[in-house]
């Protein structure tokens, strides 16, 4: 039987009306009833949305140095506590069986720890197994796209920045459709997606419109494969306005792939990114390598990436601000210290830069010797990731 809880207060009332014949102590006994059904209904109403709502979060610390002024992933040769440190809240209501509303909010040292939401979308969930989500999306173009800021979740101190990098945009707005092909032992999934986004910050202004995509993805557990496209329209301009771009067309292509045992780690992507006109294309790869030790998990990872259209750009300065090379050696440990809790120790070289700045902003150009000034950098990391 349905009861109203906003009648509940006028019943209670009546009850208190003086009514010919009807002795105190039922009076008394049918005030108590009425207080005691409002009690468990209250109770039960609240039990029902604390069982709809889900909320975790994580965070990270860190502190990053280097031996010079490169400012590889915004390191020099002073101690850095921001630059890799951010903390998210994550909560999920459950409206219904299929239905479900997500937000996640993001705070980064290197943003001044303004909070900003990477989520905030709405997912149905059809009878045949489809799942579609609307509202602000991460861009899932990389193996940790989804995860990308949980680095607990990370074998490494950081994804390899000459992969992750080169897309300057990670959340978009609009929506996706997903389905999982389930075989004896193993899931296909595939998706579809689209929307757009806009990056406004430093010396960046560009919209990306019609952005549509798909990837495909399957893993029995232990192996896992995906593939991914996507594109989009840029529209905007960068370096402050001196280098306009009208109505261009970026793609991205992905390959990846993980082996992961329980003992022994292997991670890998390739990527290719695209863009009309001036702004370079870029292709990159990476390959970690990794071995669980109790709680210690000793990794090395090596990355690479390079412009591939440097004859679209031979005169100066766009040669000099858009033309990149650059190679880099890691070497770390994770320590799973406690429980939700990882400590990760890395050393990371970057080198090869050949006649490039290496894309490092703090990689300067001497016109005496017509080269730039920096050949390599070292980086140091001492980090925690934790979830709770």
């Amino acid at each position: 039987m349905k009861f109203n809880l906003k009648t509940l207060p006028l019943a209670i009332s009546i009850a208190f009306v003086p009514v010919s014949g009807m002795a105190d102590e039922m009076m008394d006994a049918k005030v108590a009833q009425l207080e005691q059904q409002v009690k468990a209904l209250q109770a039960h109403q609240t039990n029902s949305l604390v069982d709809r709502f889900n909320f975790n979060g994580f965070i990270s610390g860190a502190y990053i140095s280097s031996n010079n002024r490169a400012s590889y992933n915004g390191a020099t040769s002073s101690a850095d506590f921001s630059q890799d440190s951010k903390m998210g809240f994550q909560g999920s209501f459950n409206i219904n069986n299929q239905t479900q509303a997500v937000l996640q909010l993001l705070m980064k040292g290197e943003d001044d720890w303004d909070v900003k939401a990477e989520w905030a979308y709405l997912s149905y969930r059809l009878d045949n197994g489809v799942k579609v989500r609307g509202g602000k999306l991460r861009v899932p173009l990389f193996m940790y796209s989804d995860y990308l800021d949980v680095g607990y979740a990370q074998p490494f101190a950081r994804p390899p920045k000459e992969v992750y990098d080169h897309v300057i945009f990670t959340s978009y707005t609009g929506g996706d459709i997903a389905y999982d092909i389930e075989f004896d032992d193993s899931t296909l999934t595939l998706q579809a997606f689209g929307g757009e986004s806009n990056v406004n910050e430093d010396s960046i202004n560009v919209d990306f419109s019609n952005l549509i995509g798909g990837s495909a993805a399957w893993t029995d557990l232990t192996w896992t494969v995906r593939a991914v496209y996507g594109q989009a329209d840029v529209d905007g301009a960068v370096f402050g306005g001196a280098l306009p771009v009208e109505d261009e067309q970026a793609t991205f292509t992905g390959i990846g792939g993980s082996y992961d045992n329980g003992s022994f780690l292997a991670v890998t992507e390739w990527t290719k990114v695209k863009v009309d006109g001036l702004l370079a294309d870029h292709e990159s790869g990476y390959l970690t390598l990794g071995y669980r030790i109790d709680v210690f998990t000793p990794y090395t990872t090596v990355a690479y990436m390079k412009t591939t259209d440097n004859d679209k750009r031979t005169s100066m300065p766009l040669n000099l601000a858009l033309n990149d090379k650059r190679t880099a050696y890691s070497a770390g440990v994770r320590w799973d210290a406690i429980d939700n809790v990882a400590i990760k120790f890395d050393l990371t070289y970057a080198t090869d830069f050949g006649d490039t700045s290496g894309g490092l902003s703090g990689n300067e150009y001497n016109p005496a010797t017509g080269s730039f000034m920096l050949d390599d950098t070292f980086v140091y990391t001492v980090k925690f990731d934790a979830v709770f």
